[in-house]
């Protein structure tokens, strides 16, 4: 009985250790795609630095973040669609990605696509930023207008002058400063 007690506490331990270390490496596994991972997004750099031909995308609509970064990586401009996803949302111009017709090029970072797809959209809110400024300076100026039209003040004098404050009397040097 011994020795099948010391067999089955062999195989017990032999399981264990086994179950151990696939148990680690599945834990490196999961740090090393998380470390790529984090390093794709983070570390931007162009899908081939070398190639400076350009491509056309198209973008509509309708087309969602993750429509554009497939059609991205079809064309051959960025590695993983995914990691587009992600770097967009990270993105100082995210949710800026207009429709149009762009010429990107794979030496380009994916920062730089989505900066240039987000062009017309950041443009065109700035018109319409300034559209809307000049429309409050118009009213504020009519505004301003009008308020100025009810005739003179009544601290005008006859001349249209403001109303004019006589100096104070001088003092000698040993007058007390005013009392607050």
């Amino acid at each position: 009985m011994n020795i099948r007690r010391a067999i089955f506490n062999i195989i017990d331990l032999a399981a264990k250790i086994v179950l151990v270390v696939i148990a680690v490496m599945y834990i490196i596994r999961g740090i090393h795609y998380a470390y790529d991972l984090g390093l794709g997004i983070f570390d931007q750099k162009p899908f081939a630095p070398m190639d400076t031909r350009t491509v056309t995308v198209v973008v509509t609509g309708a087309d969602s973040v993750s429509d554009i970064g497939k059609q991205l990586e079809e064309k051959g401009l960025i590695k993983d669609a995914g990691i587009f996803w992600i770097q967009e949302r990270l993105s100082v111009n995210h949710d800026l990605i207009g429709a149009g017709s762009y010429e990107l090029s794979p030496s380009m970072t994916p920062d730089e696509m989505i900066a240039i797809m987000a062009a017309p959209t950041i443009a065109a809110r700035a018109e319409k930023d300034k559209e809307q400024i000049a429309e409050e300076n118009i009213a504020a100026a009519a505004s301003a207008e009008q308020e100025g039209s009810g005739g003179p003040d009544e601290s005008d004098d006859a001349a249209g002058m403001g109303a004019q404050t006589e100096p104070e009397a001088e003092t000698g040097g040993d007058a007390a400063p005013p009392a607050e």
